[in-house]
């Protein structure tokens, strides 16, 4: 569901190995991230958004969740079309900083 990766200086880089964030599993992807926040104490993520090719709202909530306990420190990376659409509509983008790659994220900190 997700991969992990050290980038050191508490920076992780979260892979999404999900094509579709339904409803349904917001609360296993949701506790799985917050597991990986506190134990392994990350204050700084990148979120790879590479293979999700459908995303809902309560998806999205997710992310503004993170961002929030994490102090503004959460990037999103390699959203598509389709998933960058409802990033947008849904103002997450105001909130939330949305980059083309993981790279880029994480040259943003």
């Amino acid at each position: 569901m997700i991969e992990l990766q050290d980038k050191d200086n508490d920076l992780y880089v979260i892979k999404i190995n999900m094509q579709e964030v339904h409803t349904l599993d917001v609360p296993d992807l949701k506790e799985k991230l917050q597991q990986a926040i506190v134990s392994k104490g990350i204050k700084k993520m990148v979120i790879d958004l590479s293979d999700v090719k459908m995303i809902t709202s309560s998806g999205i909530g997710i992310f503004l969740n993170i961002n929030q306990s994490l102090k503004s420190q959460l990037r999103l990376a390699s959203p598509n079309q389709e998933v960058q659409r409802v990033l947008e509509l849904t103002k997450v983008t105001s909130m939330i900083k949305v980059f083309d790659t993981v790279d880029a994220a994480i040259n943003s900190f």
